[in-house]
């Protein structure tokens, strides 16, 4: 295996590391949530230790990739109907996921808990007790890749009312701590904060949901949280790996009459955020902000669709229809190797969003973010600052009447103009030959056409008799995040027996230069060139045959039947059948500019005809017939 190959196959399973809990094994199941309606009251606990694989403490591995963990310890009661953990994946060599159930069920399509290779992460999350009063784990990588710790942190308990244990949730998230303002110091290391209780909370409160931010960590370390007063426990609820990072991390802090104290043990600007709270003993008696578990349900998913949430943009979650009692929905939300580091907030759908976040995300990483945040009639809004793909997962909710919507629209995710690399050998290269830029339409282009250009075989030499960079050596150099598209319109001098290998590697690379969609044009003709001799095996149907294969096994890639259209317009090309003239160059530009247009859901640049309609998401042009150059754009043919 040669160095190409290795570095491909290692792009490869990278890119594993993002499905964050699509079902992609035999061991892996879809699952549908419960119409559950028992409802629960929470009981707060010290933060325990349940489980750490470091210790072989309380992690019962079943299988390579499936583990239980019982309930019986750390003072949770008997009659618990779901636990309220913080999961914590500790220096793991390689990227992943895990999602935590009830025992006796299937793994869900969900997820608990993701991290890139190399990162500490940590998330809570409310999971229901199941079969002999245990809890389930699978983890997507094995259980001897990482040590998995798990800390508990409350119960919920049968309740159809109750006085103490029920959630009230604020209309908007309230800032109780941020050590940046007017210039404040950072938290020093080995340090523990007190926070008190904020405004309109009554003292009796029994805990807090709390959006806890790390701001550039000064090292490696972990951040808890507890009583006030009371002595830290053996628990963590967020993690620094170096200094830097901006990490974030939802949970649920018990607290007293003083509120709580916030431990770093390497040092780090904090920020802290309140989102609701649990009533004491001195509260009414009500069935209001009672907790209703499932099994993790996965709401939403924007990496099949064609929009992520773009940057400053929100997208709208609907609740299933069992949740029509929810005032406040339970989620994890994972945000999925943004471009540039950012927040997101959940909140209210059709109602004005506060101005605190519900996560934070870095450039390449994979985040789970749990979460408590109120809805409307609506659903949910999630909001994305610095854009991201993001998988929305249910985990519960608290009954109550819901906030009503204040507009009768969703909130907008404009799509930004989009950025796409071209790369191609001499067929693309057409285009600079014959001046047809100006075709190039709707999106900002970066062409890079080289004669002989293959995919991933070291190139033969071009008309200046130096080998072009191989597509996937170019995306291997793309800083990540530049682009949101890549066109590839080469592959023609490259040998069968490799191709497919090829397509699914140069594949790879462009996911990993954080690529969204890729744009791969069919070869324009069927049978080998007069390039290569017999030897070379270039026969272009099974070329095609190798793209459109490799296309239909993923969300983010689409064969453009080039060829297709080729076939209706000879008078573009050449007698090779490749190669372009000035009216093939224009077409193939204008092929591109809507191509890029469909795949990311945009009108077309153009209309397919002159004073035709440009409404709508513009048609794959790959199903349509040539278009008219000399009309459309005055080129001579």
């Amino acid at each position: 295996m040669n160095r190409i190959q290795s570095v491909a196959i290692a792009a490869a399973v990278a890119f594993a590391a993002v499905l964050v809990g699509v079902s992609h094994t035999e061991v892996v199941w879809n699952a549908t949530a419960d119409a559950a309606t028992a409802t629960s009251r929470y009981e707060p606990l010290l933060p325990c230790r349940l489980a750490d694989q470091r210790r072989g403490l309380g992690l019962d591995i079943v299988s390579s990739n499936d583990a239980d963990i019982s309930t019986e310890a750390c003072g949770i009661p008997g009659n618990a109907t779901s636990i309220a953990i913080t999961v914590t994946i500790v220096n793991p060599r390689l990227g992943g996921w895990l999602v935590t159930y009830p025992a006796g069920q299937r793994a869900p399509t969900a997820a608990t808990l993701n991290w890139s290779p190399g990162n500490t992460r940590a998330n809570t999350t409310i999971v229901p007790i199941g079969t002999d009063r245990r809890v389930s784990m699978f983890r997507h990588d094995g259980f001897g890749a990482a040590n998995v710790v798990v800390d508990v942190i409350g119960a919920f308990v049968p309740a159809a009312e109750a006085t103490a244990g029920r959630f009230t949730s604020l209309a908007t998230a309230v800032r109780l701590l941020d050590t940046r303002e007017a210039g404040g110091s950072a938290a020093p290391p080995n340090s523990t904060t007190r926070i008190p209780l904020p405004p309109g909370v009554p003292s009796d409160a029994t805990a807090l949901t709390v959006n806890l931010t790390a701001v550039r960590t000064t090292g490696e370390g972990f951040f808890a949280v507890h009583p006030a007063g009371v002595p830290r426990p053996e628990a963590s609820v967020l993690n620094a790996d170096r200094a830097g990072q901006f990490r974030a991390a939802a949970t649920i802090v018990p607290v007293t009459s003083d509120g709580f104290d916030l431990y770093t043990e390497a040092g780090s600007h904090l920020i802290v955020d309140v989102t609701g709270w649990f009533t004491g003993e001195n509260a009414e008696s009500s069935s209001d902000g009672l907790f209703v578990p499932v099994t993790s349900q996965r709401l939403r998913d924007t990496r099949p669709e064609v929009h992520p949430i773009h940057p400053n943009g929100t997208i709208e979650v609907s609740l299933p229809a069992h949740a029509t009692g929810a005032a406040a929905a339970v989620t994890s939300i994972t945000m999925i190797r943004p471009g540039t580091r950012g927040y997101i907030t959940a909140s209210a759908a059709r109602v004005p969003r506060g101005e605190t976040s519900s996560g934070y995300g870095m450039a390449r990483e994979l985040s789970a973010q749990f979460g408590v945040s109120p809805v409307s009639t609506a659903g949910l809004d999630i909001y994305s600052e610095s854009g991201a793909d993001v998988t929305v997962d249910l985990v519960g909710w608290f009954t109550g009447p819901q906030t009503p919507t204040q507009r009768s629209t969703a909130s907008l995710n404009p799509v930004p103009r989009q950025r796409v690399l071209a790369i191609g050998d001499s067929s693309l290269a057409g285009i600079d030959r014959n001046r047809a830029w100006a075709q190039l339409r709707g999106a900002d282009f970066n062409l890079q056409a080289s004669s002989c250009r293959r995919l991933l075989a070291p190139s033969c030499t071009g008309r200046n008799f130096v080998p072009a960079p191989t597509a996937f050596e170019v995306l291997s150099s793309t800083p990540y995040g530049w682009y949101d598209v890549v066109v590839i319109m080469t592959g023609y001098n490259d040998q069968m027996p490799q191709f497919s290998w090829s397509v699914a590697s140069v594949i790879g690379a462009a996911r990993e230069a954080g690529i969204r969609r890729i744009v791969w044009l069919t070869h324009s003709r069927a049978l080998r060139s007069d390039k290569g001799g017999a030897g070379a095996f270039q026969v272009y149907a099974e070329h095609n045959a190798a793209i459109r294969s490799n296309a239909a096994l993923a969300a983010d890639v689409q064969a453009f039947e080039w060829g297709n259209v080729v076939r209706q317009a000879p008078h573009w090309v050449y007698a090779d059948g490749i190669h372009l003239d000035r009216g093939g160059a224009s077409g193939v530009a204008d092929f591109i500019s809507r191509a890029v247009a469909h795949i990311t859901g945009q009108p077309c640049p153009m209309p397919q005809f002159p004073g035709g309609p440009t409404i709508g998401r513009c048609p794959d042009p790959g199903t349509l017939p040539p278009v008219d150059v000399t009309a459309l754009y005055g080129v001579a043919t």
